[in-house]
């Protein structure tokens, strides 16, 4: 972490020190970020998040934010990578890795695995109202509509982003990214 360019104002938004607490460093970091929807994350490497096909009896992982409860803080993957996510939610409305988020999803990307949720259905994020950067996807995206391959719906904004997994959908408004 340290000489990464990162200051404690960048990933607090105040002079709080940085603390490990901020970091994600494995899968279960990665999911318990649902219990402070507000917090400020970076990713400290790569995530192996294979073991995700067996949890929650097979309904994998369980996206980060939805509707109700929208990811309102902001998350840096610093350039690394998610491997392996897999989210099993057919029946689902806002499905990814963040389900909902209305801020900042920055330089990460999702490699392989497998995301299927029922609308509002996108690799990285379902619903996008906030401001997504430098993020990619290569695993398959299903739904039934509203999917793509980064993100399912577009409020915001998003640059600097691409898709190179299948995505699919049963009914109407399916996309690439």
């Amino acid at each position: 972490y340290a000489g990464s360019g990162y200051t404690a104002t960048d990933l607090a938004g105040d002079e709080k020190s940085v603390t490990d607490s901020m970091l994600v460093d494995n899968v279960y970091d990665l999911q318990n970020m649902d219990a402070k929807l507000y917090g400020s994350y970076m990713l400290a490497g790569n995530i192996d998040a294979s073991e995700t096909s067996s949890w929650n009896t097979g309904a994998g992982f369980s996206p980060v934010g939805n509707e109700t409860n929208q990811f309102t803080g902001t998350f840096d993957g610093a350039n690394h990578m998610i491997n392996g996510l897999t989210i099993n939610r057919s029946t689902t409305y806002y499905v990814g890795l963040f389900g909902y988020s209305t801020r900042t999803i920055q330089n990460v990307g999702l490699v392989g695995g497998s995301i299927t949720g029922s609308v509002y259905v996108g690799g990285v994020l379902g619903c996008n109202s906030g401001n997504v950067t430098n993020a990619y996807n290569t695993g398959a995206v299903s739904g039934k509509n509203t999917v793509g391959g980064v993100a399912g719906n577009n409020f915001g904004t998003i640059k600097n982003v691409y898709n190179t997994g299948a995505v699919s959908g049963t009914d109407d408004s399916v996309g690439g990214v």
